[in-house]
């Protein structure tokens, strides 16, 4: 425990000493400090002269606690110089958890320079809800320095007081949604497993009852709005009823229990908001899933059968025959029920103890029960007519977004379709391709602005019910005027009693439904324009992701097409459906002048705007109801009889309201925008949408293998690969020549109606082929080989055609390359080889997007073992391991399910070193060096004068394309030399 006198010091001079008591005694400080030399004057040699720290205290901008710099050298000793700077607004608890973090930061970054292995620093760090600790779990200075942070923060809180310790603990739980460790947040399951066991014990002690990712405002800001409307109304309310009635318990009587009220209600308002947000999310999840039909994105460029219209699963009534089911758009009634009446109970029971005081609170018990019933059944009815509203608001404003042509991932889709078009005029069957007309952009007049005014006098209505009730039940009964107005002459009492209860509610319902419009109108503006600012941050990122992604591979899927274009002599690109024009046909084939890949969306520039009206718009709308309430009273008392308690009731209520209801709400909404921005932190909202980045993934590599197939066949037609020998058995290179084959026959009975027996015995020829690779080419391996190739030809289909086996000799064997590296390396060619099978596979092609994410969170799963076998821990490994096989568990069920009883068929694994994997690039280049060769080679034969006729071609027997559609011609063996 610090002296007493420490509080009263100057905060620099409180910093500077005590951050130098913990340097004085590195013990003190949860960071691995081998040595620490004081030099004076707050310069330290740390670390056996590893850095040089030089210690300030300075003032620092509001929210940051500490900055530290780094100079690589110091022209006097040579070691690098960290430079630190505390903030002099430290608290005195601060400072050893600043203190370690920055230490533990520097000293990480100094190892950094030296060569030690460690992140990208400008990527997230892994200790962060936007990282991805799955395939980047390399620390970067700023991990270390959480981590440190964390275990100091243990410390206090082991040796500190009970109090102390529950402070501590709750500033443990902010670092864990900083570090992106907290329950709920993405991969923090794993993220977990990167941290001692010591340090996850911390974690542990410091956790509590309360949601980590709570999206609402805590219960005192919920019981600050309670209070601080109608507890300032309930008030003011009492004292003018007790000023004019001479009796100060009937102000008691008035205020008190509507205090209660206002305060029990207050939590069983924030339960009900919980309920209601879970009872809104099945409609929001049906609404997006409507959308994403409807602007499917990249996965509209896939060749499956169109999707069920959007009309089949609307959450709206459907005027079609057969209507789709009505998803609940609010929470259960008992739930309303439940929110009015415990503080209606609480309200009773505080009015029943207060009566035998003398003191007239049973009337306002009467008044809070009366409204209780009828606003838990109206206020559900407004709820849902408002979620309806709302619905429909975003689904326009994100309909709007999602058709825009500019959109990043519109324009990728639209730079595919041009691949695939200029591809299709280069294929020697091409027919052309008919204009498609793009469906227009939705319009932003179609945006509704504000829920309908009828919703509006419904929810004012229901606010009114307790005026109402107080004026009836507390304001007293007319007494028969001297002098009665002609209308009150022919009303009797009891109908001026209803009058006068009811009336001003009536107005004041009115007035306030305008209010509510009036702030309705720029508050959802306010909110829709903060939304749009996230989702283009949102955007931003998610196409950066993509961008690192696609455009290499795109950049050189263009270049490869303009070669052939340029190659073959192809007219210049035209647009589906357009016949070509002076201006294009003038143009050299395959050159696009001026013309660059989709840029990258840009992030939104500027601060965030404000997702709340401004405070004259609360102002109006409390004012509005208010003023029409007291509009109406004396408006009334002016042909009827009004009890005057009722004026004075109507008159302080509505000054309470219109001075203290907006202040109380516009605060309330303040802090909660505070809460919902920093859940936008904690849970990455700017960051990639992994899920989704993984789905436009998918879909990318499916069409790039298309369009890498049809490549394929353009340079086969173009510029056949002349035919050669088979391999001998006994050259390296046989089993490539092996492989290859089983890869071009796998392609073949994709294409075709499946054979269970022949896709076995292609798996069997993959399997001895790796055998004969990992034994030296064993004899025994070899006949079994052989053996298995017979077995493969001996198969029938159920017409009796048997297939041959490809020619050894007509295929490449680099697209037969062994498969290396274990199961990860398997299941990474695997997936390639599935994608190839799929973009060939006839018919509907049952789940094609689902099949396609299952490949590609099977491919990352392997490419977590790899790297958390390198950079993880024991328990990382186990995790990403679990993952690893459920991922190809699901996979292969899901083949299963669409029909393949073999399953997800993956690569035989050689057991030898490891060779250079061929990308598609390689591929890319190699077609383009093909087609060279071939025209070179066919310019040297026109120069020395040969015909076409002169030209051998492959013997038609042998052609893969023969061999696929079934034709059982006779051909050579595939270890039988050509007869020259």
């Amino acid at each position: 425990m610090r002296p007493r006198t420490a509080r009263f010091r100057p905060g620099w001079i409180l910093v500077s000493t005590e951050s130098a008591r913990l340097l004085s005694d590195p013990s003190q400080l949860a960071v691995d400090l081998t040595e620490v030399q004081d030099e004076g004057n707050g310069v330290y040699l740390m670390d056996a002269g590893a850095y040089r720290l030089i210690k300030r205290v300075a003032p620092l901008p509001a929210g940051v606690n500490a900055e530290h710099s780094l100079d690589l050298t110091d022209e006097d000793n040579g070691v690098p110089v960290v430079v630190l700077t505390l903030s002099d607004r430290l608290p005195e608890n601060e400072i050893a958890p600043i203190l370690a973090h920055s230490l533990a930061e520097s000293a990480a970054t100094v190892r950094a320079l030296a060569g030690a292995t460690t992140g990208n620093a400008a990527a997230d760090r892994v200790f962060g809800p936007a990282g991805t600790p799955d395939v980047d779990a390399v620390l970067r200075p700023s991990d270390h320095g959480l981590r440190a942070e964390l275990r100091q923060r243990g410390r206090m809180a082991e040796r500190g007081s009970a109090s102390a310790a529950r402070g501590v603990h709750k500033k443990i739980r902010q670092l864990a949604l900083t570090m992106g460790v907290a329950d709920e947040q993405p991969n923090a399951e794993l993220r977990r497993t990167l941290l001692t066991t010591d340090e996850l014990a911390i974690l542990d002690r410091a956790k509590n009852q309360t949601r980590p990712l709570e999206d609402r405002a805590d219960p005192l800001g919920y019981f600050g709005r309670s209070v601080g409307s109608s507890g300032v109304s309930s008030v003011l309310m009492g004292t003018a009823a007790a000023a004019f009635t001479g009796n100060p318990l009937v102000g008691v009587g008035i205020a008190v229990p509507t205090i209660v009220n206002a305060a029990v209600g207050s939590f069983t308002e924030r339960r009900l908001d919980r309920q209601r947000i879970d009872g809104r999310r099945p409609a929001y999840d049906a609404e997006r899933k409507i959308r994403e039909q409807d602007h499917p994105g990249l996965p509209a460029l896939l060749d499956t059968p169109p999707p069920t219209p959007s009309s089949a699963l609307s959450t709206s009534p459907s005027p079609s025959p057969s209507p789709a089911k009505k998803l609940p758009m609010a929470t259960a009634w008992r739930n309303y029920v439940t929110r009015h009446t415990v503080p209606t109970l609480a309200t009773a029971a505080v009015a029943g103890a207060l009566t035998p005081l003398g003191v007239p609170a049973m009337s306002t018990a009467m008044v809070i029960a009366s409204s209780a019933l009828a606003k838990s059944l109206a206020e559900r009815l407004v709820d849902k007519k408002k979620l309806e509203f709302r619905l429909k608001r975003l689904d326009a404003t994100e309909r709007v977004r999602l058709a825009d042509p500019d959109l990043y991932v519109s324009r990728i889709a639209a730079e595919f379709t041009d691949l695939q078009h200029r591809l299709d005029q280069l294929s020697p069957n091409h027919q052309g391709t008919a204009g498609t007309d793009t469906p227009g952009a939705p319009d932003l007049a179609d945006v509704p602005g504000a829920p309908p005014y009828t919703v509006s006098l419904s929810s004012q209505l229901i606010e009114n019910i307790s005026g109402t009730a107080r004026r009836a039940f507390v304001g007293g009964s007319s007494k028969p005027s001297a002098n009665p107005t002609p209308v009150a002459e022919h009303l009797s009492p009891q109908v001026q009693s209803l009058l006068s209860a009811a009336g001003p509610g009536l107005l004041g319902a009115v007035t306030g439904a305008m209010g509510d419009q009036y702030f309705l109108n720029r508050d959802e503006i306010a909110r829709d324009a903060a939304k749009l600012w996230l989702r283009g941050h949102q955007e931003a990122a998610q196409a950066a992701a993509l961008a690192g992604v696609l455009e290499p591979r795109l950049r050189a899927f263009r270049d490869f097409t303009n070669h052939l274009e340029t190659l073959t002599g192809t007219p210049p690109n035209q647009p589906p459906g357009q016949e070509p024009t002076a201006e294009t046909t003038g143009r050299e084939p395959g050159r696009e002048p001026g013309r660059e890949l989709p840029a990258v969306t840009a992030p939104p520039v500027g601060a965030r705007p404000l997702a709340r009206a401004g405070w004259s718009a609360y102002a109006v709308q409390a004012a509005a109801g208010s003023l029409g309430g007291v509009a109406g009273a004396i408006g009334l008392g002016l042909v009827v009889d009004i009890p005057d308690l009722a004026l004075v009731l109507t008159a302080a209520g509505a000054t309470g309201t219109i001075s203290a209801t907006p202040a109380a709400r516009f605060l309330f909404r303040r802090h909660e925008l505070r809460v919902h921005e920093a859940l936008e932190t904690n849970k990455a909202f700017k960051a990639v949408n992994q899920t989704e980045l993984r789905k436009q993934r998918a879909v990318a590599r499916y069409l790039l293998a298309q369009l890498s197939i049809q490549a394929e066949a353009i340079v086969e037609h173009s510029a056949p690969r002349p035919a050669t020998d088979p391999p001998a058995e006994t050259s390296p290179r046989y089993t490539d020549h092996v492989r290859a084959a089983v890869r071009q026959a796998e392609l073949d009975h994709a294409s075709e109606t499946p054979v269970p027996e022949r896709i076995h015995a292609l798996e069997r020829v993959d399997h001895w082929a790796a055998q004969v690779d990992s034994s030296a080419g064993l004899p025994a391996a070899r006949q079994e080989l052989r053996s298995a190739i017979e077995q493969y030809e001996s198969i029938a289909d159920s017409n009796g055609v048997r297939k041959h086996f490809p020619d050894l000799g007509a295929v490449d064997p680099a697209d037969g390359r062994r498969v290396t590296g274990g199961i990860n390396g398997q299941v990474r060619a695997g997936t390639a080889l599935a994608i190839r099978r799929l973009a060939v596979e006839p018919g509907a092609k049952p789940q094609l997007l689902e099949r396609l994410i299952a490949l590609e969170k099977l491919d990352q799963a392997a490419n977590a073992g790899d790297h958390h076998a390198v950079h993880g821990t024991d328990e990382s490994r186990a995790y990403v391991q679990e993952k690893f096989d459920q991922a190809l568990a699901e996979a292969d069920q899901l083949w299963r399910d669409c029909g393949l009883p073999q399953g997800l068929v993956l690569p035989a694994l050689s057991n030898t070193p490891p060779e250079p994997a061929l990308d598609e690039d390689d591929k890319l280049r190699r077609m383009v060096n093909q087609l060279l060769h071939h025209q070179d080679r066919a310019q040297g034969l026109a120069e020395h004068g040969s015909t076409a006729h002169d030209t051998p071609t492959p013997d038609a027997s042998t052609s893969p394309t023969n061999h696929a559609a079934g034709n059982n011609t006779p051909r050579r063996k595939p270890n039988e030399r050509h007869d020259r």
